[in-house]
């Protein structure tokens, strides 16, 4: 007969080296020279995410047009000099930076770098791109914007930082039309051309490839990206906790509980994050066990936190029926009611921080999965070492702190209620 294999508890990640260089012009290099296969990855993050400017589609369209011509290169020739060689390039705009990522097989590497900076600070962003990457963009808007999810979450974040604060999003198909190349352009230059915050390069890089991008980056001449426009990073107060979004000929509706949570350096931080996973941070959590399994109200709920450089905030969401979104609601409380009146048993307590710990474990499995978590570290300005103190937490967390954490942070009223799609 064969025996289910050992449980083994895991009991700390295993950070790999990476060293730390400051280049000449100040831009901070990160170096992670390991693993087995003969790959590597470079990311540049930038000052340049959507809270920067009053237009939030102008960020995500300068990263977007990076690669579509250069001062010597057409769209077409940089794309063959990238993929001709196996690489890929990739760039992203999130509220608080932006990043440009290159993947190349090691070998390659030194001869597609070269261009990966000059789309970085020689791009010319012309005009029949950028009319091209509009009207794209403001179909994919009409399609996006008819789901309920992004309905709800638009109206969270409008609720929990202001419609014209930094953090919220009212971003209309007008800003689309209303994007000039001019605008572009000084954007880019402000916060973008040679204006690079952090760079890390991870795998299997050799002292050459390091030496050129010393090289490339640290020519650079750098200057400091003017201060954003929005000083409003703040949540804001909104006395009007439901909203209620009406429906355009559907029978789902997207559900979203969300308040301001705390920030990662606060003492009961982590109590918090740990009772956001038992509410709806794994299959078998408390809301996923009541609202789909048995009740049969939706495929499954989520709860988490999302962190921001001058924020946090918890959101809880599900998809619904429409008849079904009230007693999914009244379901939610009781879940909430439990947690705060009634300790958490200790075997439900294990199987939670052990998926925390496998969690953890994964996002730490080889160099670029841990590049990913050493710029998200250094863009919030979190210490390295915090995942080695959060499995002392877990190790050590009582069950009676739980409880006071759904004390403190799941009051019904300090949510807002959002349903979009009734």
């Amino acid at each position: 007969m064969n025996k289910s294999p050992t449980i083994k508890d895991i009991d700390k990640v295993v950070f790999l080296p990476f060293e730390e260089i400051t280049l000449p012009n100040g831009i901070k290099l990160y170096m992670m020279n390991a693993g087995e296969q003969p790959v590597c990855k470079i990311d540049v993050v930038f000052d340049a995410g959507t809270a920067h400017f009053n237009n939030r589609v102008l960020p995500s369209a300068v990263n977007a047009l990076l690669n579509d011509g250069t001062t010597n290169h057409s769209a077409g020739q940089l794309a063959d000099l990238i993929d001709g060689k196996g690489a890929f390039f990739m760039a992203g705009c999130q509220m608080d930076f932006a990043k440009t990522t290159l993947f190349s097989l090691s070998r390659f590497a030194k001869e597609v770098l070269p261009v990966f900076t000059e789309m970085i600070n020689d791009s010319v962003f012309p005009e029949k791109e950028l009319e091209l990457y509009k009207a794209t963009m403001k179909q994919q808007f009409l399609v996006k914007n008819e789901r309920v999810n992004v309905q709800s979450n638009q109206a969270l974040l409008n609720a929990l930082y202001g419609k014209d604060g930094a953090y919220g999003d009212p971003t209309s198909l007008a800003d689309y039309d209303q994007l000039t190349r001019d605008q572009i352009i000084e954007f880019y230059q402000n916060r973008v051309q040679n204006a690079p915050r952090i760079i890390i390069a991870s795998g299997k890089i050799d002292n050459d490839l390091k030496d050129l991008i010393i090289k490339l980056f640290g020519n650079l001449k750098t200057h400091s990206s003017e201060e954003p426009e929005f000083q409003a990073f703040g949540a804001v107060s909104n006395p009007q906790k439901w909203i209620k979004i009406p429906g355009k000929n559907t029978n789902q509706v997207s559900m979203r509980l969300g308040r301001i949570a705390l920030e990662p350096d606060h003492p009961d931080y982590w109590n918090l994050s740990l009772l956001s996973t038992i509410l709806g941070g794994y299959f078998g959590s408390r809301l996923n066990k009541v609202l789909r399994e048995e009740k049969g109200l939706t495929y499954g709920v989520h709860s988490h936190i999302t962190h921001l450089k001058n924020s946090s905030y918890l959101s809880i969401h599900s998809e619904l029926n429409r008849d079904n979104w009230e007693e999914a609601y009244a379901e939610t409380l009781k879940v909430f009611y439990d947690l705060k009146s009634t300790l958490i048993d200790k075997e439900e307590l294990n199987m939670v921080i052990r998926y925390i710990k496998g969690s953890l474990l994964q996002s730490f499995d080889g160099p670029f999965a841990q590049s990913n978590y050493l710029l998200t570290s250094r863009v919030l300005g979190l210490d390295k070492n915090r995942a080695h103190r959060y499995f002392d937490y877990l190790n050590n967390v009582k069950p009676e702190e739980i409880k006071v954490a759904a004390q403190n942070y799941l009051d019904e009223n300090s949510f807002y209620k959002i349903v979009a799609g009734v």
